[in-house]
């Protein structure tokens, strides 16, 4: 005998739900920004003359950890974005207890931190970037800080939000779990490393604010323009 149909009205509430919840498990694959690369570089404080300054030295320059972030922006979108915030995660060659003064605990430091720029326009071949200072990673390596950057980094993660939530995710290595449509990053997993904020510095905040404008995407100011 053949079993009786579900009502009408029944089957209807089932294919919702089911929707709804295939919906909240794979939101919709973001088109707005992608991030095509990651690079990262030991580079020079830089050297600024001016009249009447007397040049004050130290020896060599300090060598900042430089982070750059290469990313496209659709041309379907409205033509410049509001703001948009790079959050990144760089994970660290160290032992996170002996960068504390602490005893070792195996596990390597997290730097985290925050950038918004603003008035990004739609265009391919754009770039963000952040710094940590020579002085940062001196303490970062119990004052024996790494000779290049491979010595220094073992991954670098990268979030970018904006107002609709997260828009795009890559990371160095490009080691992502998760599926395309909800990746889930390795930094996730704050129980292998320590996370560490207030080290990832921002362009406006170094020597190399004044360099490279018409490179770099604008940092939003304090005044928030």
């Amino acid at each position: 005998m053949r079993p009786s149909a579900l009502p009408k009205p029944l089957l209807v509430a089932v294919g919702l739900a089911a929707l709804a919840t295939a919906s909240a498990q794979t939101p919709p694959v973001n088109t707005e920004i992608q991030i095509t690369k990651i690079d990262m570089a030991f580079v020079d404080s830089p050297k600024v003359s001016a009249s009447g300054y007397a040049k004050k030295t130290q020896g060599r320059p300090g060598q900042w950890l430089e982070v750059e972030v290469t990313f496209d922006r659709s041309a379907t979108t409205p033509k410049y974005a509001g703001e948009l915030t790079f959050d990144y995660f760089i994970l660290l060659k160290n032992d996170s207890g002996e960068a504390m003064d602490e005893k070792k605990n195996g596990k390597p430091t997290l730097l985290t931190g925050s950038i918004t720029h603003v008035h990004t326009p739609a265009e391919k071949g754009l770039h963000a970037v952040a710094y940590v200072s020579p002085r940062a990673l001196q303490k970062l390596f119990a004052g024996k800080p790494p000779v290049n950057p491979a010595q220094t980094v073992s991954d670098i993660g990268i979030e970018v939000k904006g107002s609709g939530g997260l828009l795009a995710m890559h990371t160095m290595q490009g080691r992502l779990g998760g599926s395309p449509a909800a990746p889930v990053g390795w930094w996730a997993d704050t129980s292998k490393f320590s996370p560490l904020p207030g080290f990832v510095l921002s362009k406006s905040e170094t020597p190399f604010a004044n360099m490279e404008w018409d490179y770099f995407e604008p940092v939003k100011s304090k005044s928030g323009n």
